[in-house]
């Protein structure tokens, strides 16, 4: 089914190579607009994603980490909240989780958990003003950037062979 996937994706990639490559023949003023460039980072993107997770789990799930780490960053600038650099601890727990198949914590852990010690922490700072905004803009950024993110690195690790649940499964 991956290599379906990935097959598909390439295929995809050379039509649109090709379609692009015929329009700057066609209308040379084409040359190096903003198709083109797009065009050749989807090329990067699906090279390395594909890379990835055909190579071995750890390298699959260090990937995803560092892309939700890097999210997760990119959405504290966003946002404009104070995050502490410690708070950062819940991407390699949390994908841990996946790596040593604990699955039912891992779908506990940051939605319940991570939001508990956030608030606890929070209370515990001593500083009240803005506590609602500071817990939630962290808590939500973590939901989306880790939480959401790895459940692409948890559905990659799930078994592909003797699968005998059904639809349900």
């Amino acid at each position: 089914m991956l290599e379906k996937s990935l097959a598909i994706l390439f295929v995809l990639l050379i039509l649109a190579t090709l379609i692009n490559r015929f329009l700057v023949w066609r209308l040379p003023e084409r040359k190096g607009d903003e198709v083109t460039l797009r065009i050749r980072t989807w090329w990067s993107i699906v090279i390395c994603f594909s890379l990835v997770i055909s190579g071995p789990r750890l390298m699959t799930l260090t990937f995803f980490a560092l892309i939700s780490f890097m999210a997760l960053k990119e959405y504290c600038t966003l946002v404009f909240v104070h995050f502490p650099r410690w708070l950062y601890w819940v991407i390699p727990l949390n994908y841990l989780l996946i790596g040593f198949n604990c699955f039912e914590l891992f779908l506990l852990f940051i939605p319940l958990a991570g939001f508990l010690i956030l608030a606890t922490w929070r209370v515990f700072v001593g500083d009240p003003s803005g506590f609602l905004h500071t817990v939630s803009a962290i808590f939500w950024g973590w939901i989306m950037t880790v939480f959401a993110l790895s459940h692409a690195a948890w559905l990659l690790m799930l078994p592909t062979t003797n699968i005998q649940g059904g639809a349900l499964l």
